[in-house]
């Protein structure tokens, strides 16, 4: 892992001072999502004193195995955040992760340099490590347009010299996001996710994300807006390569805070998801 140090050594020397000039991206909120809990998951969320999320668990609730972890380390002039963080891929495999995402002047993700081993459970022997690096676009309405992705398999004399590339395109509509397409090729996307809103008015607090971007862990940053400014509604319904739909309904309490939310699957099944709030700057917690 000597490696790793150093990369991350030369990647915190690469970074240069920035100043937040433009107008921010992340804004405070009253209120700060805490824990989101069903039958069969449960992420919790933990804080610094300044608001930004420092650590990110994701769990199955009855065993407490991990699905994904994550800490966050955040550059003194807000130029950075420093991501390690862990992946379980099936049964048998997990993702390290070591990573430095920078941010645009807005606060918004700009680009991200890292490196991602993957691991056999078993007996934590080494599958392969990976070189990555990513660059996000933004509209001029600041919602996340496109996403590219390069990854250089790291062999014993170097890195592979014929890189994986493949994209992540959003589609919006009215201020809300409606379609996510990943491709290696535009003709044939690998997935195509469709999303449908409710009419009328949203929620303020609805930190709600049914596709991650790119990333597990970069989940309690979608919340924060640390990747443009989020839908203005409520999804109603995601279509998966307009083959199958999931539908979403939620419980709205009368300060405009989603306390729970409902995901039908497919198959018909109803999955109940409980949300935690606390209130910014206060260890006071609204729970239901």
């Amino acid at each position: 892992m000597k490696y790793l140090s150093i990369l991350f050594l030369a990647l915190s020397l690469a970074i240069t001072s920035c100043s937040k000039n433009d107008e921010p991206i992340i804004r405070s909120t009253k209120y700060r999502i805490v824990f989101i809990y069903s039958e069969e998951t449960t992420q919790t969320f933990e804080y610094n004193p300044t608001g930004n999320i420092t650590e990110w668990h994701f769990l199955e609730t009855t065993s407490s195995q991990t699905i994904a972890d994550a800490s966050y380390d955040y550059d003194a002039d807000g130029c950075s955040v420093k991501i390690n963080a862990e992946e379980s891929h099936g049964d048998h495999q997990k993702w390290i992760f070591e990573e430095v995402l920078y941010l645009n002047q807005n606060g918004a993700a700009k680009s991200a340099e890292g490196v991602v081993g993957l691991y056999r459970i078993e007996d934590n022997s080494l599958l392969m490590k990976k070189r990555y690096s990513v660059a996000f676009s933004y509209n001029e309405l600041k919602q996340l347009e496109s996403i590219q992705i390069v990854e250089k398999r790291m062999i014993d004399n170097g890195e592979d010299p014929y890189p994986l590339k493949w994209n992540i395109d959003f589609a919006w509509s009215d201020n809300n996001l409606i379609e996510y397409r990943e491709y290696l090729t535009p003709a044939s996307p690998l997935i195509v996710y469709e999303y449908t809103y409710y009419d009328g008015a949203g929620a303020d607090y609805a930190p709600i994300v049914q596709r991650p971007i790119l990333r597990a862990y970069y989940t309690p940053l979608q919340y924060q807006g640390y990747f443009g400014v989020k839908p203005k509604g409520l999804v109603k319904t995601v279509t998966v390569d307009n083959n199958y739909s999931t539908d979403y309904s939620y419980n709205i309490s009368t300060n405009s805070m989603v306390e729970d939310y409902y995901e039908k699957s497919p198959g018909g099944k109803d999955t109940k998801y409980t949300i935690g709030w606390e209130e910014s700057g206060t260890k006071s917690s609204i729970y239901h």
